[in-house]
């Protein structure tokens, strides 16, 4: 799990007033907490005095109390009061870690870093827009999964699976062909784009163009975690986000996405999105689980192959990034300007 990156902490809607939301963030125990004005601040789930979770306490106003000897800390990690110094007193060097929030795309994002990255330097990733501004409507799902980080983000990066993992969803495997694909670099990832697909015969592209027309497809990688795909058929426009987020060191949830800017509001569209997705992700992370189990035993891979190279990159991006936040000097990014890969799927 890598400092310096914006992670899922819950969708936004789960962090409501008055509650104390407990949640587990790339091996820490965070609080969540709405304050009156709407913010939502992020508190390290550990009281100062003793270490008893703070979301087992009581939210007061804009306070949080530890049941164990009634420490207050504000919304932002100071201490308040330790009653055993009497009223309102309390020592000024027993404060809670607080750590950078940002709501997005109606998702709470929690900042991890340390002492060589204190600050974000950029914001989250947002989920796009349509290029003509027209309005989209959005679906949200997480899914917890029992397995390393890592094996979720191959999955996602993967494209040789698709026709054996979501057979019949997004592709069928009697009509594997032979595909080239151009990527190129970005800051902290990659990217490939796709003009005049032709998309296959499935229920997943009849319900985005029932005469199965012609598509512009854009695919980005973005560390630490994040797919990024969308979609362009005529004026009809689509895209998936697929969040992994590290919750411990062999546990992962996967936090995804959808959005579209046709047939907003038809009931059926949203109900046909929402048991595909469903069913999408119950896929994933079968085949993630069983990649987990599998290396139980003995943690090795072959990644030799062209469809094999977005996960080598994806490592390759991991030590990037961390000789970047050491100081190392002379790096050169692990993925080519532009290069071109084969497979067949």
């Amino acid at each position: 799990m890598l400092d310096g990156f914006w992670y899922i902490a819950a969708e936004s809607r789960l962090v409501r007033p008055g509650r104390l939301t407990a949640t587990v963030l790339a091996n820490q125990a965070i609080v969540l907490v709405r304050d009156r004005s709407g913010t939502v601040q992020a508190l390290e789930d550990r009281c100062a005095h003793r270490g008893v979770p703070l979301s087992s306490g009581r939210l007061d106003g804009e306070s949080i109390q530890c049941p164990y000897h009634g420490w207050r800390f504000s919304t932002s990690g100071a201490c308040l009061e330790a009653p055993v110094l009497g009223a309102g007193a309390a020592p000024k060097s027993a404060c809670v870690r607080s750590y950078p929030v940002q709501e997005q795309d109606g998702w709470v994002w929690v900042y991890m870093g340390n002492e060589r990255c204190p600050i974000p330097a950029v914001p989250p990733p947002a989920f796009p827009v349509p290029a003509d501004g027209s309005a989209v409507s959005l679906l949200r799902m997480s899914m917890p999964v029992k397995s390393r980080m890592e094996f979720a983000v191959d999955n996602f990066i993967d494209p040789a699976h698709v026709p054996f993992v979501h057979a019949g969803i997004f592709r069928q495997r009697k009509a594997q062909r032979l595909k080239e694909k151009e990527f190129i670099r970005l800051p902290q990832g990659f990217r490939t784009v796709s003009a005049n697909v032709l998309l296959p015969n499935t229920i997943v592209f009849r319900a985005v163009t029932p005469t199965l027309a012609p598509a512009k497809t854009t695919v980005d990688f973005l560390m630490p975690g994040i797919h990024l795909e969308t979609f362009e058929v005529g004026t009809r426009w689509g895209a998936i986000m697929v969040a992994v987020t590290p919750l411990t060191e062999h546990s992962t949830r996967l936090d995804f996405t959808m959005g579209w800017n046709f047939l907003r509001g038809v009931f059926p569209l949203v109900w046909l999105a929402r048991l595909i997705g469903g069913i999408v992700l119950r896929q994933d992370r079968r085949i993630i689980e069983l990649q987990e189990q599998g290396h139980r035993h003995k943690n090795t891979m072959n990644l030799s192959l062209d469809s094999d190279r977005l996960a080598v990159w994806y490592r390759q991006l991991q030590k990037y990034h961390l000789d970047q936040l050491a100081g190392v000097s002379n790096l050169q990014h692990p993925v080519p300007e532009k290069v071109t890969l084969r497979w067949v799927t």
